[in-house]
């Protein structure tokens, strides 16, 4: 008895392995990256690149575009010109224009977050210019799509770039008290790419940008820094006989915390970050104690500059790229978003507290 039903099971296996469609890897046109530009008021263009495996091993970079009033028509129309079936569920980052970026990418975002084959991890970036001119590029060996998103992932965990990706775009928008943002990405040449500043977003709409100079700081406040690095710039002042050294600060392992006193008026939020770097370069002729001490409080006033004019900027711009008013909004019962956002936010006192701690020193001359 149990022999037959052994048997009677392993034909039933047989027969449904015989029903599944197989498809051939060669046959189909595998996304792994996606481009969205602006064409006029009514009309987006999506850009699709996908890999084609030469016989030597080497991968060709193509692309399709298409033109329609949404994300979804622009879909359709690239699968109407696909030679193969376009499939989506290797793809890891979607390239949104600027100008379509100002008008709002709310659309593109959905139709990601519904296809049930791409991931909530897709990257999103912002492109200064198009989109799709840039996925035309030739960017190392390994194929465009690869190639961005590892650029985006290495500024992320090595560099200043928050993390972000389409889950927490998403989760930022939803969001009452806080506004999204993406990092901005331009192409230099042919065959490299750069990141180039943050967006800051308007719900969907990016109304403004971080520039690079400034990356450093914004991480500290939104995200935890486990590499990345700062020029701490010594001396050299105006009328000063000084020469100006700068100290290179790397390998910084940073975290902050945020306390929002909301019994006052104004609102006060007090902002303690902890910093904990090595020295890896100096160019003064010597590294005593005391000079790492300087660097130590060069590098807190330059946090609570920096800091307090992103802040500042913020508010005059109604976002709230820190969640300052999520954090109200779980710590105080009646919250009513439209007074916070109208007459508390804009007149929130901000008070940063670094603390800064060079652990160790590396090359000092």
């Amino acid at each position: 008895m149990i022999r037959k039903q052994l048997i009677l099971c392993i034909i039933l296996l047989l027969l449904l392995t015989g029903c599944v469609e197989r498809e051939i890897l060669d046959d189909l046109n595998i996304e792994t990256a996606k481009g969205y530009d602006l064409v006029d008021e009514n009309t987006i263009k999506g850009t699709a690149l996908f890999p084609v495996y030469i016989k030597d091993g080497a991968i060709e970079n193509r692309t399709l575009s298409a033109e329609a009033p949404s994300t979804r028509e622009v879909l359709e129309t690239l699968s109407r010109k696909s030679q193969q079936p376009l499939v989506r569920g290797s793809l890891d980052v979607v390239l949104i224009g600027d100008e379509l970026a100002k008008k709002g990418i709310l659309d593109v975002a959905d139709s990601l977050q519904r296809d049930a084959s791409i991931g909530a991890r897709v990257m999103l970036a912002v492109t200064e210019g198009n989109a799709g001119d840039i996925l035309q590029g030739n960017y190392g060996i390994r194929g465009n799509g690869m190639f961005i998103s590892n650029l985006l992932h290495q500024n992320i965990k090595r560099r200043e770039l928050p993390e972000t990706n389409l889950h927490m775009f998403l989760f930022d928008y939803y969001q009452e008290g806080q506004t999204p943002y993406l990092p901005i990405i331009k192409q230099v040449s042919d065959d490299t790419l750069e990141v180039t500043g943050i967006a800051l977003m308007d719900e969907d709409k990016m109304i403004d940008r971080v520039a690079s100079d400034d990356m450093f700081f914004f991480k500290l406040l939104v995200d935890k820094l486990s590499e990345g690095s700062h020029v701490v710039k010594l001396g050299g002042k105006d009328g000063s006989t000084e020469q100006r050294v700068e100290a290179a600060v790397t390998s910084i392992k940073s975290k902050h915390k945020i306390k929002v006193v909301n019994k006052t008026d104004p609102v006060k939020v007090t902002i303690k970050i902890t910093i904990n770097g090595i020295i890896k370069e100096y160019t003064g002729k010597s590294l005593t104690p005391k000079k790492i001490k300087e660097i130590e409080d060069k590098m807190s006033s330059d946090i609570v500059d920096h800091s307090k004019k992103l802040l500042a900027r913020f508010q005059e711009l109604g976002i709230d790229p820190i969640g300052i008013g999520q954090l109200q909004k779980h710590g105080m019962r009646g919250f009513d978003i439209k007074k916070w956002e109208k007459s508390l936010y804009p007149n929130v006192q901000f008070d940063i507290k670094p603390d800064v701690k060079i652990l160790e020193s590396g090359t000092v001359e």
